[in-house]
């Protein structure tokens, strides 16, 4: 079985178009054929009328005057034939009259009331070979010794010859139009959808491109639809262009958080082999130095996973007191953490997220004061409300952080100035981590400094009686 091919847009549009069109010019070709045969056969009705009185009035002495009938009458008679019978009561055979070249009219059609077509909006039609359509009509006179009957077979033809004419211009002129409409037709609907068509080479030329996530499609200036289309569609490629830059800097990094410790412990273990049988003291210090490598590797890789699986996860959410969660959150990280850790605020606090991950988060945050603040210097752990907001807030007395750095501080191997931050243990991933929690759980993370020193972290909840 053959596929089915689909059509294009131009194409849906020119056909459908060519359809819509074909229908209105048969139908208003229909209607002007019918509107002026109506009017013309309703037009020949009146004729007869009138012939029937123009002809009762040119009887004389009981017989009709048909020179003088020809003479008054207003309407051509060359192609109207008439019999009128004269039936006197007592005679056993009317007497008949004929018009010019009735007798071989009739002749043709000697019983036409019995070949009229009748139809319901007219009174009689009659065929008769040779002479073509003719409209027949009849009238009776009653008078007290006989009756008289006027019968006129007025022919058609000229309107069937009319109608003729104007069924084969209303034929050319629909040819005309269609052709035309045709024409204009394909030339609107190229208009339309060439920008469409132009988005379309630009993606599969956009697709075929070595370096296609560093580029955008064109926006079209017209129609509205194919510009909004566009930009919807740049604006996803933007996205995927920066996920994509983000997951290189990210690769790079990673490789060169695990090639140095690599490094290093690889060129220890060079070290053992060559020197370790004539200086044996020198493996003790390289084992030691190759478990603490090994371990920040290990520290690293578990951070990398956590984040892998926080970009795929598919967080539960349920009310829960805030203020539990960071009493026993706290209680942890002092058995960890060198600086003092203070909880003020709020003694309860209830909010909608995911339990497991605002531990997580709170974790990292109190892990990154404590790496960046002096070792007596406090830690505090605010709670608060305001405006229909839960916030926790992590602050420290630690270096404050210049408002170029804070749009940063949440990127993936972000260390800030590497000149004061040398000596800080970590890998970078565990505030692009909390970003990440906190993204899945629809709370906010933002951080500011605190003058003359310090920073604070803050996590805030919307009203979770606005969230159900």
């Amino acid at each position: 079985m053959a596929n089915k091919q689909h059509r294009t847009t131009y194409q849906a549009i020119r056909h459908h178009f060519i359809i819509l069109l074909t229908f209105f010019a048969l139908f208003t070709g229909i209607a002007v054929v019918l509107v002026v045969g109506v009017n013309l056969v309703r037009q020949s009705e009146s004729q007869s009328v009138e012939l029937l009185r123009s002809l009762n009035r040119s009887f004389i002495d009981d017989k009709p005057d048909w020179k003088q009938w020809r003479k008054n009458s207003s309407i051509n008679t060359e192609n109207t034939y008439v019999r009128v019978t004269d039936q006197v009561h007592t005679a056993k055979q009317p007497e008949l009259f004929y018009s010019q070249g009735a007798p071989q009219f009739l002749a043709a059609a000697p019983t036409p009331i019995s070949k009229m077509i009748h139809i319901p909006v007219f009174p009689a039609l009659i065929y008769a070979k040779g002479y073509g359509l003719f409209y027949y009509r009849s009238g009776v006179r009653h008078g007290s010794q006989k009756n008289i009957r006027s019968e006129i077979w007025l022919s058609l033809n000229p309107i069937v010859q009319l109608l003729t004419s104007v069924i084969l211009i209303v034929l050319l002129v629909s040819l005309a139009s269609l052709s035309l409409g045709w024409f204009v037709i394909s030339l609107i609907a190229r208009q339309l959808t060439e920008p469409l068509q132009t988005l379309q080479e630009a993606a599969k030329a956009h697709s075929q491109s070595i370096n296609r996530v560093e580029t955008l499609l064109p926006v079209p200036e017209s129609p509205v639809e194919a510009q909004q289309l566009a930009i919807s569609f740049n604006d996803l490629l933007s996205a995927i262009i920066k996920n994509n830059q983000k997951e290189k800097a990210f690769i790079s990094n990673a490789s060169h958080e695990l090639r140095t410790p690599i490094a290093a412990i690889r060129g220890h273990i060079a070290l053992v082999k060559r020197r370790g049988k004539a200086h044996p003291e020198i493996i003790d210090s390289s084992l030691h130095f190759i478990d603490d490598e090994s371990a920040k590797m290990q520290a690293l890789v578990n951070s990398l996973l956590a984040l892998s699986r926080a970009d795929k996860e598919v967080v539960t959410k349920s009310h829960f007191d805030l203020a539990v969660i960071v009493n026993e959150t706290v209680e942890e990280q002092r058995v960890l953490l060198k600086q003092p850790i203070q909880v003020v605020g709020e003694q309860s606090a209830i909010v909608h997220a995911n339990q497991t991950n605002i531990t997580q988060i709170l974790s990292a945050l109190l892990d990154n004061a404590g790496k960046y603040s002096p070792p007596d210097a406090q830690i505090t752990v605010k709670i608060s409300k305001h405006d229909h907001q839960t916030v926790l807030a992590v602050e420290n007395n630690g270096p404050s952080i210049p408002k170029a750095d804070q749009a940063h501080i949440f990127d993936r191997f972000y260390r800030g100035d590497p000149a004061h931050n040398s000596h800080i243990t970590g890998n970078g991933l565990g505030l692009a981590i909390a970003s990440q929690l906190a993204q899945l759980n629809d709370v906010g993370l933002r951080v500011k400094s605190i003058l003359p020193h310090g920073v604070s972290f803050e996590v805030s909840f919307s009203d979770p009686d606005l969230t159900k």
